[in-house]
């Protein structure tokens, strides 16, 4: 259950409205009914005017989701809808995301973390071959700081090489100029090798020549916040009769959840959905086949740690809800301690998380990719497709929680699942890391899921 840990005790009241309101207009939506929905979202249009708030700013963002939902089944509505990439120039966009991973602690904590591990694993390697697969989220601070690890290594630094895989060309090539100064300065010999693209684009049946990775090279891959970009699925059934039996479950589910929210204290309590047990789809295994046969010496993945690929959209809704209230709470309490920041701030929030949680709320089938799911599922595909669990060692998970306390921020918190990471705000699980390597003995990738019985450990 999720508590805001940064809201004013004045507007609590309030506060403690909008939940209930809000799963009501959710259920609004579903039924079709347009002026039931109207009414809705002129109370939490009332509600959210109050104070400007992380919740209340969340809260406009799901209200505008809900009304276009409701409007998309509405022969020519959809596509009078402005897509987010005919609205945002390139350049604003990609200010946007680099803001991201300034402002949030979790995303700095990853690099921290994702780096020991490269490190360790490399430790005696002549050359190594850094594959950065985290596109958007992909920033040089990440390896800038690599570098300069590699170089007090004992034995001296190896022979640098990075791929990273963006779909912005200024972006690139203003990374591989700060990286190349930067490895001059410690006479790092570097070499970097853009692929202009997304992970979803890429010819995974030519991945090693896609990424020019040559044989014999030791290899670490990174891919943060992308892989569930490859869940997608054709899922949309709301022209079936299963469909009407879902849009029955949901309607029935949200009305609980309406009537059922009403502590003061918690504005938003409900029980936490697992995640589906369903087989890993087509395009994540053929991805995941394409890294085995390359055969790194490690693969570190983050990703968000919820479950955003429900089928039904009211548990999608009271996960995201719950999720993003979080995070919007974690992000609110960094610019509150830097006021200058507020700016940033709300650009994350309008630019980057809110299109998620449009995205999350709006759109079925192959048209939702922000399909994020909880540590145990990936572990499950990893398994699947013939990988072994390398433990996160002690002095990563250490420096981890070293860059993550140094935001000063009391939400803030790591917990160790089976030596995995996951980071959290409050008691809401926000991102995972875990490490990987192929496994030797088996190609068919056919294994039993390895986090059997998860243990909680708070650092």
């Amino acid at each position: 259950m999720y508590m805001p840990l940064m809201q004013d005790q004045g507007p609590a009241d309030h506060l403690a409205q909008l939940g209930p309101v809000l799963y009501t207009c959710a259920a609004h939506v579903t039924e079709g009914s347009f002026e039931k929905t109207d009414i809705s979202l002129s109370q939490i249009k009332s509600l959210t005017s109050i104070v400007d708030g992380p919740l209340q700013r969340l809260s406009l963002i799901i209200a505008d989701s809900l009304a276009r939902r409701l409007l998309c089944p509405v022969q020519g509505f959809s596509g009078a809808l402005i897509h987010p990439s005919d609205y945002f120039e390139q350049p604003i966009l990609q200010t946007a995301r680099c803001n991201l991973a300034n402002l949030s602690p979790y995303i700095s904590t990853g690099f921290a973390t994702i780096n020991r591990a490269i490190l360790e694993a490399m430790e005696n390697e002549k050359v190594v071959h850094i594959v950065d697969l985290s596109c958007s989220t992909s920033h040089p601070r990440q390896w800038i700081k690599l570098l300069r690890e590699f170089h007090g290594r004992q034995g001296g630094p190896p022979e640098v090489r990075l791929t990273v895989v963006h779909d912005n060309n200024g972006f690139m090539a203003d990374m591989r100029s700060l990286l190349s100064k930067e490895a001059d300065i410690f006479k790092i010999p570097f070499q970097f090798n853009p692929v202009i693209g997304r992970l979803e684009t890429l010819d995974f049946n030519n991945l090693r020549n896609t990424l020019n990775i040559k044989y014999g090279e030791a290899v670490a891959i990174s891919c943060s916040l992308q892989m569930h970009r490859l869940l997608v699925v054709d899922d949309n059934m709301s022209c079936s009769g299963i469909g009407q039996l879902q849009k029955m479950a949901n309607i029935a589910q949200l009305k609980k959840m309406a009537s059922s929210v009403y502590s003061p204290t918690s504005t938003l309590n409900y029980p936490q959905t697992p995640s589906p047990q369903c087989q890993t789809p087509k395009l994540l295994a053929s991805f995941l086949n394409a890294i085995r046969a390359l055969k790194p010496n490690i693969m570190l993945v983050m990703e968000q740690d919820a479950n955003h690929n429900a089928l039904l959209f009211c548990d999608r809704f009271v996960e995201a809800l719950n999720y993003y209230a979080a995070l919007f709470d974690s992000l609110h309490a960094v610019a509150g301690a830097n006021p200058q920041r507020a700016d940033e701030r709300a650009r994350v929030e309008r630019m980057i998380l809110g299109e998620e949680i449009k995205n999350i709320l709006v759109c079925e089938g192959v048209h939702r990719h922000e399909r994020h799911e909880r540590l145990s599922q990936w572990a499950m595909h990893m398994n699947r497709s013939g990988f072994d669990h390398v433990p996160l060692s002690f002095r990563a998970i250490w420096e981890g929680n070293q860059k993550l306390m140094s935001f000063g921020l009391n939400g803030c918190q790591n917990k160790v699942e089976n030596d995995c990471l996951l980071l959290c705000w409050g008691s809401t699980h926000l991102y995972s890391i875990s490490a990987w390597r192929p496994h030797k003995g088996s190609s068919s990738g056919s294994r039993e899921h390895m986090l059997v019985q998860p243990q909680h450990q708070i650092i």
